[in-house]
């Protein structure tokens, strides 16, 4: 009786995995007919690429993984010593039919607090007009403003970017785009709505947005030797948030550390904003080994009822030397700077680099007090190759009495810090 209920047993569960595998085996078909390419796979620096025989389909991840310590030498603040996720990236590339291109971006790191929060990063759809220089995206991507704000975190000389590129441009916010490139030059072209990530009023009211141009050239453009020179400008009416009053911004930054949360650089509450406009200039050479790169961006508030304008602004001068002799390479197309080149010891590279940046977010006759600054960063960049970096640094703060992220912190407080990166991309 014992070997009659077993054999039943089994024959019912035989019965439900081939259920089972009919209901997965209709849902798995690939809808569309029977097209069909044959597909290979390899490794391009670094990265696991997959592409269709006859060219038209690509494939290929694009993960990040970032883990930041830092330790504080305080002053007049209590600082945050520790340890956290700063990004914890996936994301997929795609070459759609040759002409056609996606991203999708998701980040899964800590972010403002210690739980871990989804991030939209680059969600996007691009086409590429076919034997023209010209292609149109949608979705969601980094505005054409700031040239260090563009460049990819992976990519990065410090822990993070200048203080006066994180207050200024706005990053990544849903929108369209336009660019033109030749051998020489970009100019692209943009219209910017909201950010996923704010609480955007949609009751009523309509959704406002922001026109991006920016513009770059490069009289020097060969593999080791480049000269860049760059401008960039932007109209922006106030966004509709839950969480500020309607016309009303504030602009805000980091001391170039994310360890230690709070942001010392803080205006408040800009009221009865009408528009403000923004500004940029960059250049950027690189002679081998050796590369340098400076910004200056600004923006002018205009503001409703006789109330004064406000003026902010700040920029910052960056150098870097390969002791090791790698060349950085830059992409002309999007005016941007990328990797430097396979390690050419066995033992990786060597980078030391340093950055001085100021940022002024005070404009006392229009009643702005969002604080002043100087900061020198000094670092050190080892490549043991093309996937992996670890980054120190060292820098030192400066700061006026302004600067006390909307009166919680204590002003005038010069401090300095050590940061290091442990970074794998892939």
């Amino acid at each position: 009786m014992k070997s009659i209920k077993y054999t039943i047993i089994l024959v019912q569960a035989a019965l439900m995995l081939f259920a089972a595998s009919s209901v997965m085996a209709q849902d798995s078909k690939v809808p569309g007919g029977a097209q069909s390419v044959p597909l290979g796979a390899e490794v391009k620096n670094g990265k696991l690429v997959f592409e269709s025989a006859d060219g038209d389909f690509r494939w290929w991840f694009d993960s990040r993984i970032q883990m930041d310590g830092a330790m504080y030498f305080e002053n007049k603040n209590a600082m945050s010593n520790g340890f956290h996720f700063r990004r914890l990236t996936f994301a997929m590339k795609t070459v759609l039919y040759d002409n056609w291109e996606t991203e999708l971006d998701m980040d899964f790191a800590e972010q403002v607090d210690t739980k871990p929060q989804t991030e939209l990063r680059d969600m996007w759809i691009k086409f590429s007009v076919p034997d023209v220089n010209l292609s149109f995206m949608v979705g969601h991507f980094k505005e054409p403003f700031g040239m260090e704000r563009l460049n990819s975190s992976r990519l990065l000389m410090f822990l993070e970017r200048s203080s006066i590129s994180s207050a200024l441009p706005m990053g990544r916010r849903i929108g369209a785009s336009v660019r033109y490139w030749s051998d020489w030059f970009q100019v692209t072209g943009a219209l910017m709505g909201h950010e996923p990530a704010t609480r955007i009023d949609k009751g009523q009211r309509d959704e406002t947005f922001s026109t991006n141009l920016r513009a770059s050239v490069a009289p020097i453009n060969k593999f080791g030797h480049n000269l860049h020179f760059g401008l960039a400008g932007s109209y922006k009416i106030p966004d509709v948030t839950s969480e500020l009053r309607p016309n009303t911004i504030d602009i805000s930054a980091r001391t170039e550390s994310y360890v230690f949360n709070p942001k010392f650089f803080h205006t408040g509450d800009i009221a009865d904003v009408n528009y403000y406009t923004r500004y940029g200039t960059e250049l950027m050479y690189i002679n081998g080994p050796i590369y340098f790169q400076t910004e200056f961006m600004g923006t002018t508030i205009n503001r409703f009822y006789g109330k004064p304008n406000a003026n902010l602004f700040g920029g910052y001068l960056m150098a870097a030397w390969v002791l090791t002799g790698e060349n950085r390479y830059y992409y002309v197309d999007e005016g941007e700077v990328g990797p430097i080149e396979k390690p050419k010891r066995k033992w990786g590279a060597l980078e030391v680099a340093a950055r001085y940046t100021h940022t002024n977010l005070n404009d006392l006759d229009a009643g702005v007090k969002g604080g002043q600054g100087n900061q020198y960063m000094f670092g050190i960049n080892y490549y043991p190759n093309n996937n992996i970096k670890i980054q120190l640094n060292y820098s030192f703060v400066n700061l006026d009495q302004f600067a006390t992220r909307k009166g919680n912190l204590i002003g005038d407080d010069d401090h300095s810090f050590v940061q290091i990166r442990f970074q794998a991309s892939f």
